[in-house]
């Protein structure tokens, strides 16, 4: 059976003021602030939105192995349950049958 990882607790929470760190609606991924500059060039602005969008799909891509290791190990679950139930179910019927033997002697 697979381990999964616990989950970090980067999530967003939800709060009625904006972080600290950001400047300009930019923070960088270690929490701290980017200088707020003007951005005329299209390329750097092409550049950054590239960027941008290359950190979202990597999130994306970790996201979607968290999830897939998480349906994994809920079949897995699912599958072992089904298995004792029907063990459960197989033991209550021999215990009925053990009983019925003696009654009878």
């Amino acid at each position: 059976m697979s381990k999964a990882t616990p989950a970090d607790d980067s999530t967003p929470q939800a709060s009625t003021r904006p972080p600290k760190n950001k400047v300009n609606g930019q923070t960088q991924p270690n929490g701290q602030a980017q200088p707020g500059r003007v951005i005329s060039d299209p390329n750097e602005v092409a550049q950054l939105v590239m960027m941008r969008i290359d950190q979202v799909n990597s999130r994306k891509d970790e996201l979607t192995i968290a999830v897939k290791a998480l349906a994994d190990t809920a079949k897995q679950l699912v599958s072992v349950y089904a298995r004792q139930q029907a063990q459960i179910v197989g033991l209550a019927k021999r215990v009925e049958e053990l009983e019925k033997e003696n009654a009878k002697t």
